[in-house]
């Protein structure tokens, strides 16, 4: 286990060590803070940022917005896209309406949101449910429509109902491929969620960097985007044991 650790920890250290060298020559060749401060500019910038609290505060503004509006999502996406991959009439009927309005990144929303619900939690819930939903509902589909036919043959022989075969044949069988289909949605909802704090918010990581770049701070904009990117690896890491332990 400890060799399988260090084998796994070796690649991130090396893109770390690459990546800070470039970081020090470019900065030195640049010799000017404001475009791109040294990294021991940016270091003491994130101590003073974590002994505030301000980073954690942002951070955990960000992350609560996104889990309130994935759950959400989720509990929308995975019962109507269980019941489209169970009903080809429910799927007709909806497929047209899904495929209009999914190529619209969310992104394309946040004027409206913002119309709509104003700069508060609201607008932030309804843009990250787009990100979050299609990815969420069409996997869900995808997996109850791949149920092995024999699996659903066998349940109908030993007299299950339509309901039973849905929720203890096509669930069960289909939960790799909606795990998924949650791990890109979250993926997705996390970008969107900064790109919506950067137009209209007063607290998140977004927020942050849109601040930091109004006050020419390019290290406060440097430590928001490696928190976005930490951030981002633990939790896709997490969801990516989750799929492992589900297959």
């Amino acid at each position: 286990m400890i060799r399988r650790a260090a084998a796994g920890a070796a690649p991130v250290l090396t893109a770390a060590v690459a990546i800070g060298l470039l970081w020090v020559l470019l900065s030195w060749m640049l010799a000017n803070p404001t475009l791109l401060p040294p990294p021991d500019t940016v270091l003491a910038t994130l101590w003073t940022l974590l002994r505030s609290g301000k980073l954690f505060e942002h951070a955990g503004t960000s992350v609560g917005r996104i889990f309130l509006s994935w759950v959400i999502a989720c509990a929308v996406a995975i019962p109507l896209g269980v019941m489209m991959g169970r009903s080809e009439r429910l799927e007709r009927l909806l497929r047209p309406a899904v495929e209009l309005f999914r190529p619209i990144s969310p992104i394309a929303w946040i004027p409206l949101a913002v119309l709509w619900f104003g700069i508060g939690l609201s607008g932030k819930v309804f843009i990250i449910f787009i990100g979050s939903f299609f990815p969420v509902l069409l996997n869900t589909i995808a997996g109850v429509k791949g149920v092995p036919p024999i699996l659903i043959t066998a349940a109908k022989t030993f007299g299950c109902s339509p309901l039973q075969i849905t929720t203890r044949v096509c669930l069960p069988a289909a939960l790799p491929t909606i795990a998924t289909g949650l791990r890109i949605a979250f993926g997705t909802a996390w970008m969107t969620i900064i790109a919506a704090e950067m137009v209209a918010s007063k607290a998140g990581l977004g927020h942050m960097i849109v601040d930091g770049m109004e006050i020419l701070r390019s290290d406060v904009v440097i430590v928001g985007m490696a928190a976005i990117g930490l951030l981002g690896f633990v939790f896709d890491a997490l969801f990516r044991r989750v799929e492992i332990w589900l297959q």
